[in-house]
């Protein structure tokens, strides 16, 4: 646990109580997915973590959380959003089995770096406790625990080099979004979209290199203006996500392929993975799309 979280100390907070732990865990670049139990009621001292924040949830139990000064009782309702310049600790109930995400933190200043431009004037703090209750909230934990539950099939989407980047930087944005941060009054205020010519500079990336990664905050580096901007102009002109207008691009190459292909000289299976899809999901997306399965238009 502490190689693959960071250094701390485990106390048991009960007489003859043993430590019977159990650990999964799922590196995803600048994401690192946990599932811990210890087995017993103990206080766990991280101290400070530097390089990264925590979101940990209990699925069971409770955990009395200590940052800095402040105090938080977190529960399956309620989130802990750590800090990394503040002493951690924390004393969790023999019941509690916890989702620990680590983000990382110079990660999550890149993501809040290319939302606003470039310039962060200010240091990046969020309030401790998080309530998953609220609506926004809850649509962001459930993004997080659908990524928590999916992440570890090897088939999944969440790993696919071409979409890894993307589910990453969205957790990243919408935990800037949802937690209330020292940046949260910016990020409320609707940004102008980027002009039109580089809306156009945008679609043409887009539409000449597919099989590249690219995310938001990516593309919006390339030219040189914010992710917002950028958002903006894709959404109020082309009511589609950035995101979205990439799965339209990716799924319109796949329908070439199989299109163009000679049966046999392919498979549905090799052209959904050359673009990023998985089955059974992509059949179903495919047909949405066009009217038609893949086994249809490799074989008309």
């Amino acid at each position: 646990m502490s190689r693959i979280l960071c250094p701390h100390d485990v106390v048991t907070l009960e007489r003859d109580a043993r430590i019977d732990a159990e650990m999964n865990s799922l590196a995803l670049g600048n994401v690192v997915l946990n599932y811990v139990h210890y087995g017993a009621a103990v206080a766990v001292d991280p101290g400070l973590t530097h390089d990264f924040i925590a979101l940990q949830v209990p699925i069971a139990g409770c955990a009395t959380i200590t940052s800095g000064s402040e105090k938080l009782l977190s529960t399956p309702d309620r989130m802990l959003i750590s800090r990394n310049t503040e002493p951690l600790s924390m004393r969790l109930s023999a019941d509690a089995r916890l989702l620990l995400t680590k983000l990382s933190w110079p990660f999550l200043q890149g993501v809040l770096s290319d939302l606003l431009g470039g310039y962060v004037p200010w240091p990046l703090r969020f309030e401790l406790g998080l309530d998953c209750q609220g609506a926004r909230q809850r649509r962001w934990v459930d993004f997080l625990l659908t990524y928590v539950r999916r992440a570890s099939n090897p088939e999944h989407g969440f790993r696919r080099r071409l979409w890894e980047g993307h589910f990453q930087e969205s957790l990243a944005v919408g935990l800037l979004r949802v937690q209330p941060n020292s940046y949260s009054a910016v990020l409320e205020t609707r940004p102008l979209p980027a002009p039109p010519y580089t809306l156009r500079r945008a679609i043409d990336i887009l539409e000449s290199t597919p099989e590249e990664a690219h995310t938001g905050g990516s593309l919006a580096r390339d030219l040189d203006i914010s992710t917002r901007a950028l958002d903006e102009a894709f959404r109020s002109r082309l009511s589609q996500s950035i995101p979205g207008y990439l799965y339209h691009v990716r799924m319109r190459r796949a329908y070439l392929a199989l299109r163009w292909a000679e049966p046999g000289d392919v498979t549905v299976e090799s052209v959904a993975e050359r673009w990023g899809f998985t089955e059974p999901g992509f059949s179903k997306w495919y047909y949405r799309e066009f009217g038609e399965t893949p086994q249809q238009t490799l074989y008309s």
